[in-house]
C-alpha cells in the first residue's frame, strides 16, 4: 500500500517546501498527498535548469510535475526558478533517478516520463552506467498509466540508437514518432531545455523519439 508518514503535509510552493526529500518516503508514494490533488502526474528524469519543466506546469495547470536532478548545482538553479515562477503543481527531488523510479513510483501511476539529454557515458566501459536500459524501460512502463507516454531526446547518436532499439524491443508500448533535428531544421528559440538550446547553437542535431503505453 502507498504511503507517506502520517504527519506528512502536502507542501505548498514556497521556497521551504517545494522540494521534498527521500527521507519523507517509507514506501511507494502517494501522488495525491503529495501533491494534494488526484491530478494527472508528469515526471522529468535529470531537469537540469529547468527550462522545461517550469514551462510546461506554467502551461498545464492541471497536471501535477515532479522533477528530479542529482547535480547540487542545478538542483539549486531548478528550485530557484521553480519557486521564482509561482507555480503550485510542482514538487522537485535532489537524487539519483533511476534508484527513484525503482523503490518509490507506483505502478500505473505516471501520465508521462520526460528524459532529455540524459548523460551518454559515450566511452564503451561506460556504457553499463547508462540510464536507459532494457531493465530500465520495462520498468517505467510499468509505472505508466494506460496510454501514458516516454520521451527521449538526445544529441548523442550511438545513445540514441540504443534508447531506439531498446524501446522498440519492448512489449506493451508503441512507437509515436522517432525524428532527427538537423541544424537546418532547428531553431534554438524554440528548444525546449536548456541543453537542447545549447547543442542546436553548437550545431549538432538533435534527436528524438516518443513511445506510448499500449
Amino acid at each position: 500500500m502507498a504511503f507517506l508518514p502520517p504527519d506528512f503535509q502536502a507542501p505548498m510552493c514556497n521556497e521551504l517546501d517545494i522540494e521534498v526529500k527521500l527521507s519523507q518516503f517509507e514506501d511507494k508514494l502517494d501522488w495525491s498527498t503529495l501533491f494534494g490533488n488526484s491530478n494527472p502526474v508528469g515526471i522529468e528524469l535529470g531537469c537540469g535548469k529547468g527550462m522545461f519543466i517550469i514551462r510546461s506546469v506554467q502551461e498545464n495547470p492541471d497536471v501535477n510535475y515532479f522533477g528530479i536532478e542529482k547535480s547540487s548545482r542545478f538542483f539549486r538553479i531548478l528550485k530557484k526558478r521553480a519557486t521564482k515562477s509561482g507555480v503550485r503543481n510542482i514538487r522537485l527531488l535532489k537524487a539519483e533517478a533511476g534508484y527513484f523510479i525503482w523503490k518509490f513510483v507506483p505502478e500505473k501511476s505516471v501520465q508521462a516520463f520526460h528524459i532529455y539529454f540524459p548523460d551518454p557515458w559515450p566511452k564503451k566501459r561506460h556504457h553499463k552506467r547508462r540510464l536507459v536500459n532494457t531493465e530500465f524501460i520495462e520498468r517505467i512502463k510499468s509505472s505508466l498509466t494506460a496510454k501514458g507516454c516516454i520521451f527521449f531526446a538526445t544529441d548523442f547518436v550511438d545513445y540514441f540508437n540504443h534508447i531506439v532499439d531498446t524501446a522498440r524491443a519492448c512489449k506493451g508500448i508503441e512507437e509515436i514518432f522517432c525524428n532527427v533535428i538537423h541544424l537546418s531544421e532547428a531553431n534554438p528559440d524554440e528548444a525546449a531545455t536548456n541543453y537542447e538550446r545549447k547543442y542546436i547553437m553548437q550545431g549538432r542535431s538533435i534527436y528524438k523519439a516518443a513511445y506510448r503505453k499500449s
